[in-house]
């Protein structure tokens, strides 16, 4: 495996075990950018904030592809309480250690954490056991930059070494099936601008410049 668990600085990490390839990988939540976004929210027109149906509501969300945990944190600065599920250890304890690390250094950060419940874990299996049933659940299946000749920032690099290819179209689509079942309102699918639905007919799309929503709406 090419990447490794790294702590340095009282934080832990990711490194390439080829250093080559650049510094090490920590999950931080208190850069400017991220305190002010944990501050302000998104604007009600922003298309996350639309596709969770997030405008006049704060839905439960589970994230059953939480990754480094930007999706499920930018839920969380909108007043959402969220499961954010990750299935290779090694993530999911840079995401904790980050954190932990933020809600250690700022109270504010630590109020608003507190509606942020992470899980280790396969979530087939997590979901169906989570104390509540979600209204919305978001799946984000690692995928690369849609133009071909840019390269991957060097979060998504670790992951793609850390879980390997992509999951099969079969394997989304069960994914997809038990979010569908475990989702009291409506399942979130992220998807490159360009690419096919996961699954026929969303109810809505929103699309950004690179990357799409496609929402299915249950009832």
């Amino acid at each position: 495996m090419g990447v490794k668990l790294v702590e340095l600085g009282g934080a832990v990490g990711l490194a390439f075990t080829d250093e080559k390839r650049g510094k090490p990988y920590f999950v931080d939540f208190l850069t400017p950018t991220w305190r002010r976004q944990l501050k302000s929210g998104l604007p009600r027109g922003h298309i996350f904030r639309r596709a969770l149906g997030a405008v006049d509501s704060v839905p439960r969300i589970c994230d059953v592809t939480a990754g480094f945990g930007g999706d499920a944190v930018l839920a969380v600065s909108l007043g959402c309480e969220v499961w954010a599920i990750e299935r290779s250890p090694l993530v999911a304890r840079v995401l904790r250690d980050g954190v932990e690390r933020a809600m250690g250094e700022d109270v504010g950060v630590r109020e608003l954490f507190s509606r942020l419940h992470l899980r280790e874990g396969d979530a087939v299996e997590v979901l169906p056991h989570l104390p509540v049933r979600p209204d919305v659940v978001y799946l984000d299946s690692m995928f690369d930059k849609p133009k071909k000749s840019a390269k991957s920032p060097k979060a998504i690099q670790m992951l793609q070494e850390l879980l390997g290819a992509p999951p099969s179209s079969e394997e989304e689509m069960k994914l997809f099936s038990m979010a569908w079942d475990a989702a009291v309102k409506r399942v979130v699918v992220k998807r490159p601008l360009k690419a096919k639905a996961l699954r026929p007919g969303p109810t809505h799309s929103y699309k950004g410049q690179s990357i799409r929503y496609d929402v299915y709406v249950k009832g």
